[in-house]
């Protein structure tokens, strides 16, 4: 489906009745969206089984969604799978990104899907229990669960995992980003140094944060300094 002709907006359109459908063959514990990256604040379009992530049309485009964005990786795949995600109560999501694209190459939008494996593995951990109780010898036990992961592991590459957050709202990303930015730091945004703070927003746009509208507001109260002083900080990163 990827190389569609037509405007970006009738492309994008074109998805809506498909995540409904994936959405009802694939079942309740497999969320579907639809993202128009042309709208990162509102990028939502569509989404089936919204009860995984308590999402709604008009929610904006996830941190890992932007990441993928940044790094341009529609570029040299057309989807990303494999990886497991978390969402914000603790259950595991098996994960995968479908990009969309126009007849160029651009980006367009993206369908993922964030399936529910709770019931998986807490019936993978029944089985262990049993295996264990039964005597089974560790070899036995190592060819039947290879992983304590959910996604296998591919011959090509290693399965990632990412603690994704599914924001309703631009806000709710931008202050997600920020807090574990600063959080890495260790440091109280009032305690740290001009250079510290600036390291922060070189980090923060790195992520991509400053792509979203809005958010000089939101990092400068973070940081407790004025707008005035994180577009100075601003300038000083796109110098370098």
């Amino acid at each position: 489906m990827a190389g569609k002709t037509g405007s970006k907006h009738d492309i994008i359109n074109g998805y809506v009745s498909f995540v409904n459908f994936l959405g009802a063959f694939l079942g309740e514990n497999c969320e579907v969206v639809l993202h128009d990256t042309n709208n990162k604040e509102k990028s939502v379009l569509a989404i089936a089984n919204d009860h995984i992530s308590g999402r709604r049309i008009g929610a904006p485009l996830t941190d890992l969604a932007l990441k993928f964005v940044i790094n341009k990786v529609y570029e040299k795949q057309d989807w990303v799978m494999g990886y497991t995600t978390q969402s914000r109560d603790g259950r595991v999501l098996h994960s995968a990104t479908y990009f969309i694209k126009d007849g160029n190459g651009e980006l367009v939008g993206m369908i993922c899907m964030n399936m529910d494996t709770s019931d998986i593995l807490a019936a993978r951990d029944i089985m262990n229990r049993f295996i264990s109780s039964a005597g089974f010898e560790k070899t036995q036990k190592k060819e039947l669960f290879a992983t304590s992961d959910p996604v296998a592991e591919t011959d090509d590459s290693e399965p990632v995992e990412h603690f994704e957050t599914f924001p309703h709202s631009m806000e709710d990303l931008t202050d997600s980003l920020i807090s574990k930015v600063v959080e890495d730091t260790k440091i109280l945004p009032e305690r740290m140094t001009s250079d510290e703070k600036l390291a922060v927003v070189a980090t923060l746009n790195d992520h991509g944060v400053f792509m979203l509208k809005g958010t000089i507001r939101v990092v400068a109260k973070h940081l407790a300094v004025s707008e005035a002083t994180l577009y100075r900080y601003l300038q000083k990163i796109n110098v370098k």
